[in-house]
């Protein structure tokens, strides 16, 4: 690559045009290869210009019926844990102010011995 080793910052774009002919052989395509990129290109260009053409899998149909039952059943499933959470708090928080409030009335209520 000596040849863009020059003083002037700017080279002639024949010089390097001229360099690569030298450098690179052309190569030809197999024929398999180009009519299958035209076809590629052809089916990407037809569905570029008519979007409307593309082929769309239909969802399948869903009852209403059944989508509205599985929504009631989750909100009742839903229901159910949140009403046992909140028990179980209450329970909790009811065996601790037991604990606490017959802690200290139980020692000082007992007779001494």
């Amino acid at each position: 690559m000596n040849f863009l080793k020059r003083k002037n910052k700017y080279i002639e774009i024949s010089v390097i045009e001229a360099h690569l002919k030298t450098a690179l052989h052309p190569v030809m395509p197999r024929q398999a290869f180009v009519s299958g990129l035209r076809e590629r290109l052809m089916v990407q260009a037809a569905s570029a210009a008519a979007p409307e053409l593309i082929i769309r899998e239909e969802p399948r149909n869903v009852s209403r019926g059944w989508i509205l039952a599985g929504g009631v059943f989750g909100s009742l499933v839903m229901l159910a844990v949140s009403v046992r959470g909140l028990i179980s708090m209450f329970e909790v928080a009811g065996s601790l102010l037991k604990r606490s409030g017959t802690g200290a009335h139980g020692r000082a209520s007992q007779p001494a011995h």
